[in-house]
C-alpha cells in the first residue's frame, strides 16, 4: 500500500513537471540556462561548496517558477472576471521569480565571469570543428526546446 501511494506520488510530481515543461516558457528557458550552467561547470573547477550554491541558486529559481505556475493556475481557477487581489497575488508571485533570477544571475557572474576561462572555452570551442558543431546543436537543441512547445 504504502509503495502504491509513493508510487502515485512521483506520478503527480512528475505530471507537474511535465506540465510545466509543456506549458510554461518561461520554465524552459530556465530549464536550458541550467544546462548551460552545468556544462560550463567543469571549466571552472568549482569546490564541492561552490557546486552546492550553484545546484541551490538553480533549483530555487526552478522551484519559484513552478510555484508562480501553481499559483496562478489556482488563481484561475478560483476566479473567472478580473480581480484586482487575483493580479496583485499574480503580480507578486512573478516578481518572486524575478527575484530569484536576478540573484541567481548575479551569484553566476561572481562564480563564471573569468576572462581566463572564458577565454579557454572559447579557444577550445574554435580548435574543434566537432565542438563548434556541438555548440551550435546545443543552441538549436535549446532553441526548439524553449520555442517547440508554444501553441503558435
Amino acid at each position: 500500500m504504502l509503495t502504491k501511494r509513493l508510487y502515485q506520488s512521483f506520478k503527480y510530481a512528475f505530471a507537474g513537471l511535465w506540465f510545466c515543461i509543456k506549458n510554461e516558457r518561461n520554465f524552459r528557458i530556465h530549464i536550458v540556462a541550467a544546462a548551460t550552467v552545468f556544462l560550463a561547470a567543469p571549466y571552472y573547477h568549482f569546490t564541492v561548496t561552490q557546486m552546492l550554491l550553484l545546484t541551490i541558486a538553480v533549483a530555487l529559481v526552478i522551484i519559484c517558477e513552478m510555484l508562480n505556475t501553481a499559483l496562478e493556475a489556482s488563481i484561475d481557477l478560483a476566479c473567472c472576471e478580473y480581480k484586482e487581489l487575483a493580479k496583485i497575488a499574480k503580480d507578486v508571485s512573478a516578481g518572486a521569480v524575478l527575484i530569484s533570477a536576478l540573484c541567481s544571475v548575479v551569484f553566476g557572474f561572481f562564480l563564471f565571469f573569468r576572462i581566463n576561462i572564458i577565454h579557454n572555452i572559447i579557444s577550445d570551442i574554435l580548435k574543434s570543428p566537432l565542438l563548434v558543431a556541438g555548440l551550435l546543436a546545443y543552441i538549436s537543441a535549446g532553441y526548439l526546446f524553449v520555442r517547440g512547445f508554444d501553441k503558435k
